[in-house]
């Protein structure tokens, strides 16, 4: 028995990732599948017969209403220009959708299956950086971007990037069996525990806005997060009335000034914890905060790990 596999090869797609997909898929054909379990078959479709990037070419098939597959994959893209699909993937994707193909897609690959509709009202996720990006274009979609992974019918969507790993684990596991998917993430050495992404995810990497004042704004609050820093104080700075602040930050942060203050205060304290040995006590006071229990709470709901598992996942031991 076999499971026949689509990888979309398309304008921007992550080499790496495309080559990745078929490695997994083979290395689980050879060591991990037990006997009775079918093989995977992985073609690489595409509008081209063939395609060359990155130094690398590949010999693609074309997609069809003639031939559909048992899974197809999206993997992630990495471009600086909007991705838009053409009708004819949108029409052979809504097929595949139809005929019960697992359709799914890791990172800004989201994008892909969000303009065939197939998402609006489903739960879904992507990078924790495109969040945003992705629901100005797909409102409908019930966005859950602080998750790795997200089923919603046949339909299966993986957060950042490397994600496209956990996303094949999950679906060997959904079309063979849970022992030969650990089997394969202990070959690769992958930890099949991750959840969420809200330990990766830097609050404030909206910081590189147009507004100018803003940006110098933010830099002076970086380098003073330690003084009492409050909405006066900014306006102060700024030469600015509050409401105009808070009018600002919310149009080009989407956030509020003492909300995103905080956001800078939780990732200085992410680094502090990395690269010193400071007791979480003095970080507490070092990033401008003066109950250590109320920031251990508000970092861990920010981070959904506690100081001392943030510290022990992202410190550099060798």
């Amino acid at each position: 028995m076999k499971i026949s596999v689509a990888v979309l090869v398309i304008d921007g797609v992550l080499p790496s990732a495309v080559l990745g997909i078929k490695d997994i898929f083979d290395i689980c054909n050879v060591y991990c599948r037990q006997k009775t379990e079918a093989e995977f078959v992985i073609s690489f479709l595409g509008l081209e017969e063939n395609i060359s990037f990155s130094g690398m070419r590949f010999k693609l098939e074309t997609y069809s209403l003639d031939k559909l597959y048992d899974i197809v994959i999206v993997p992630p893209i990495i471009t600086g220009h909007e991705i838009i699909i053409n009708s004819e993937l949108k029409r052979w994707l809504v097929e595949a959708y139809h005929a019960k193909s697992i359709l799914s897609a890791a990172c800004m690959g989201s994008f892909v299956l969000g303009q065939t509709g197939l998402l609006d009202y489903k739960r879904a996720t992507t990078h924790w950086l495109l969040e945003q990006k992705f629901q100005a274009y797909f409102p409908k979609v019930r966005l859950k971007s602080d998750k790795i992974l997200i089923e919603d019918g046949n339909i299966v969507t993986a957060g950042g990037v490397t994600a496209y790993i956990d996303l094949v684990l999950y679906l060997i596991q959904k079309r063979l069996s849970s022992q030969s998917a650990n089997k394969c993430a202990s070959l690769l050495l992958v930890d099949r525990g991750r959840d969420s992404q809200q330990c990766y995810k830097d609050l404030a990497s909206t910081m590189l806005v147009e507004d100018t004042e803003l940006n110098k704004l933010i830099e002076w609050m970086k380098k003073n997060l330690n003084q009492k820093l409050d909405i006066k104080t900014l306006s102060k700075k700024i030469k600015m009335g509050e409401r105009s602040v808070i009018r600002r930050f919310k149009k080009e942060l989407k956030t509020t000034p003492i909300q995103y203050l905080q956001n800078l205060r939780i990732e200085e304290a992410k680094a502090l914890l990395i690269n010193t040995r400071l007791g979480f006590e003095q970080i507490t006071y070092k990033v401008g905060f003066n109950n250590e229990s109320s920031f251990r709470r508000l970092f861990k709901r920010e981070t959904s790990l506690n100081p001392g598992e943030y510290r022990k996942k992202f410190k550099f031991n060798c």
